[in-house]
């Protein structure tokens, strides 16, 4: 870096800006933006936005932690530790909502929704691995079909002559889990 200001200088004004402004310092200056890149990937690994994210899934909340930044594609990656959620349907191709949470920022999650959907026709005990995409995230996520579960056996009394059927098919049952979280640039100084 030729500039004017050492080194040392520019890295510590670094210290005192803001994710916003990093990023707006990356885009605009050629000459600042290795410096800024590393200061932003300070901030993702150890700084304030350590637990800034999470993820509603279908009913809960999950948090993701900071894993490491990518410097060439300038995104951040998160990764998320969770138990798979388990998810009854009465239909294929059901829609599972999810959204994007920020700490300290309620109306968040209502901008920043995504759906998975849950493929027609899909073998039980197999698992698809997805990855899903909308303009502020990409998630990976891994969908599991669980076999039916198989009903008891009802005592019929010999006395009734009617045998007894259900009044519904038994649900699909399926099982989610994210496992990581990835956020560019723009999502992480909005």
């Amino acid at each position: 870096m030729d500039s004017v200001l050492p080194a040392e200088i520019i890295l510590n004004i670094f210290n005192h800006l803001s994710l916003k402004d990093l990023v707006r310092i990356e885009r605009s200056c050629k000459r600042l933006q290795s410096c800024a890149l590393s200061e932003i990937e300070k901030r993702i690994r150890k700084g304030s936005s350590k637990d800034e994210w999470g993820i509603l899934v279908h009913l809960g909340q999950v948090n993701a932690q900071p894993e490491r930044f990518d410097t060439v594609n300038k995104k951040a990656y998160y990764s998320i530790q969770m138990d798979p959620v388990k998810i009854k349907t009465m239909f294929e191709k059901r829609q599972i909502h999810c959204s994007l949470l920020r700490k300290n920022n309620e109306d968040y999650d209502t901008k920043n929704k995504f759906t998975i959907t849950v493929q027609k026709g899909m073998e039980e005990g197999r698992r698809i691995e997805m990855d899903v995409k909308n303009e502020s995230c990409q998630v990976q996520a891994q969908l599991t079909r669980l076999p039916h579960p198989t009903r008891p056996l009802i005592q019929q009394d010999p006395k009734q002559p009617h045998t007894l059927t259900p009044l519904a098919p038994s649900p699909f049952i399926y099982t989610l889990q994210l496992t990581e979280l990835c956020l560019p640039l723009s999502t992480l100084a909005a």
